[in-house]
């Protein structure tokens, strides 16, 4: 999301009372995958997704709101990197249409394939950001969409599934904090 449409949407947000609708992108994804869209009694849109209903609950941020979308937004740019980094995007192109010699006008952007190697080498950096123990719930809640209770595997040596749910919980809500500024959703730390 560049910086003028995260703009946009933090100002639509504001008018809204500070919540987020799905965005068409997220409606046209859920779409292809078959996902339910349904409306909230704040007469949002909100996606069966693992992820978006921890959202829609503030599991992401209990206690603050505008931290749980922000979290949510952090997911989400991962899920955009996730899909441009696809590994059908890699494929060969002739020399003579990288240019654009070939093709009247100008051409903006990259060449599909040099996208998905940025990319690449950014879920690359935000797999070193997050850490060994965060980066596999990450994938899993996040990018797949699975729940929590599917992740508890990822933490056998907690006995408890309550106890267990809630480290994951804990790691998912880390390692978004430290995804946000690789993302540009937040400003950078140090």
């Amino acid at each position: 999301m560049t910086g003028k449409a995260a703009r946009r949407v933090k100002t639509k947000a504001r008018e809204e009372g500070g919540r987020l609708d799905a965005t068409p992108e997220r409606l046209a994804r859920a779409a292809e995958a078959g996902h339910k869209v349904e409306r909230g009694a704040d007469k949002l849109r909100r996606l069966v997704d693992a992820f978006d209903v921890m959202r829609s609950t503030r599991a992401l941020a209990p206690h603050d709101p505008r931290l749980n979308d922000i979290r949510w937004l952090i997911g989400e740019a991962l899920r955009r990197v996730h899909r441009r980094a696809d590994l059908d995007a890699l494929r060969a192109a002739p020399l003579d249409r990288v240019g654009g010699a070939g093709q009247p006008g100008p051409r903006s952007g990259l060449p599909a394939s040099e996208i998905a190697l940025h990319a690449r080498d950014k879920l690359h950096a935000a797999e070193q950001a997050a850490g060994p123990a965060a980066w596999p719930v990450l994938v899993r809640v996040v990018i797949e969409g699975a729940s929590l209770r599917d992740c508890r595997r990822l933490a056998p040596e907690i006995a408890t599934p309550w106890r267990a749910d809630a480290v994951l919980a804990d790691r998912l809500r880390v390692a978004l904090d430290r995804l946000g500024g690789l993302l540009g959703v937040t400003a950078r730390g140090r």
